[in-house]
């Protein structure tokens, strides 16, 4: 008699654990408002070239960013080299110098003296949406 009662009860633990576990890998999807950092191809608002003498970036979001902070940080380092952009149009595409990149003391990024791990960039778009991702430097 223990039997039958147990079976549904297993049974009725399988679905809800189940159902849990769906609902928890459900959470915020890359780009949206809240999400901490994103990543890969669906995450990719701005479009990141790194050449010898300076950083490619391209407004991939689909409207305007705001505040878009481009931060790079190197390898062992305490100081992040960072430079703001006020606004980037849809489509827009941006060649900015690695010696407009500067520490919070004032000193100017150089690839002779840093050597860089990776590169944070953040920005709002119009609504008060959220983008975040890291590039590794190449």
């Amino acid at each position: 008699m223990a039997t039958a009662f147990q079976r549904p009860v297993a049974l009725g633990v399988a679905v809800l654990v189940s159902g849990l576990l769906v609902a928890s890998c459900s959470g915020a999807r890359a780009g949206e408002a809240g999400a901490a950092a994103t990543s890969g191809e669906g995450a990719a608002f701005v479009g990141l070239t790194i050449s010898s003498i300076f950083m490619s970036v391209e407004n991939r979001a689909g409207g305007p960013l705001l505040n878009i902070r481009l931060a790079i940080k190197p390898i062992g380092g305490l100081t992040e080299f960072t430079r703001l952009l006020n606004r980037m149009e849809a489509g827009e595409k941006r060649n900015i110098s690695f010696g407009e990149f500067s520490g919070r003391d004032g000193t100017p990024f150089s690839l002779r003296v840093v050597r860089p791990k990776e590169v944070n960039i953040t920005a709002v778009d119009l609504v008060d949406k959220k983008y975040a991702m890291t590039v590794p430097w190449q």
